[in-house]
């Protein structure tokens, strides 16, 4: 009886691939901290090479100038915010570790006020020093994340800028040796672009629009510290389903505190009402205007991001996620005759 061999030829595929795939995990594992600089630098080229194209072929500019301004241009946007948002939140910071009991005890106040007027005993339900404690600490984790996000954006900029002078040989090597055939290589191509967009786009675009309606609200009704409160909510729009809320409730409260009970009262009812709808009108615009990701995805991508990258994870963990399902709609592609017409995690609302 004669012996079947599994070919040299599938041996020698089979031993290259897990040499591969052991030098993958080895590198890896020792650059796993530089992750979110490197999916910082996608992401931001994903969103400059287009202009670069534009400025190089349609104004005839110089590619080292034009690299150079939109690096620059881009920094001016993102950084400059940061940094000032980094040196309000480490003056607020400080104060509220100082002032913890005094604010805990307006709290307190309005919990009971709302006690009077409804006879709801949340004290009773609740440790309102132990809720204090975790939100200080948020706050303070949020802090030392955007500071550690600097580092990585520096590194993700010094990656962007070799990315940008080179993009068309990157290019080039991506549908040369990709193992894809070349019509989905366009579509992996487009769907990665939707997807960053929609994620490191509208995302924040949304929290920011949503939150700028909320600082309406509190200058509207006399809220302490109007801008501090408007800054901490774009913070809290960015989290899945509980959002603003996070932040326009403790407001609330705050107000009534400090015995401002009708304002207290109508700060509430605008967050929940115009706050909540706004929410819904811009997320629903963006939604036009750029991929539509399902909310599931979202809120499961965050949690996977935030635990992985912490709060950069925020805009990280969705791409991620859409990543890991779109991967099977590729399989499809690749390995079917069935082409469907439209991507489930970019395109088609569920």
């Amino acid at each position: 009886m004669q012996r079947k061999y599994i070919p040299n030829s599938i041996l020698r595929q089979i031993l290259f691939l897990m040499i591969g795939l052991a030098m993958f995990i080895l590198i890896f594992t020792n650059l796993l901290l530089f992750i979110p600089g490197f999916l910082g630098a996608f992401c931001l080229y994903v969103l400059l090479i287009h202009p670069l194209r534009w400025m190089i072929y349609k104004w005839k500019m110089n590619k080292v100038l034009s690299v150079l301004l939109l690096m620059l241009g881009s920094i001016l946007i993102i950084v400059t915010p940061l940094y000032f948002l980094i040196d309000m939140l480490s003056t607020r910071v400080s104060e509220a570790i100082t002032s913890k009991d005094k604010i805990q005890g307006k709290i307190e106040l309005g919990l009971k006020e709302i006690e009077n007027e409804f006879g709801i005993n949340i004290l009773q339900e609740i440790n309102l020093g132990d809720v204090t404690s975790v939100v200080v600490n948020i706050i303070q984790q949020i802090l030392n994340t955007s500071i550690n996000g600097i580092i990585q954006l520096g590194f993700a900029y010094l990656i962007l800028y070799f990315m940008l002078m080179n993009y068309r040989k990157m290019e080039n090597w991506f549908y040369q040796n990709i193992p894809l055939k070349t019509e989905n290589l366009v579509i992996l191509n487009k769907d990665l672009r939707d997807l960053v967009i929609s994620n490191a786009v509208g995302v924040p675009l949304v929290a920011f629009l949503q939150s700028i309606v909320a600082y309406i609200g509190y200058l509207m009704f006399g809220l302490e510290g109007a801008f501090g409160w408007f800054i901490l909510t774009i913070f809290g729009a960015m989290l899945p389903v509980i959002g603003a809320a996070i932040i326009y409730i403790p407001a609330s409260l705050y107000l009534l505190a400090t015995g401002e009970t009708t304002n207290a009262y109508l700060l509430f009812a605008y967050s929940m009402i115009v706050v909540g709808l706004a929410d819904n009108v811009f997320r629903f615009w963006t939604q036009k205007v750029m991929a539509d990701v399902h909310p599931l995805i979202t809120i499961f991508g965050v949690i996977i991001g935030v635990n992985i990258f912490g709060f950069i994870g925020i805009i990280f963990g969705p791409i991620l996620l859409s990543l890991f399902f779109w991967l099977f709609r590729i399989y499809k592609l690749e390995f079917s005759n069935h082409q469907p017409d439209k991507s489930p995690l970019s395109n088609e609302k569920l």
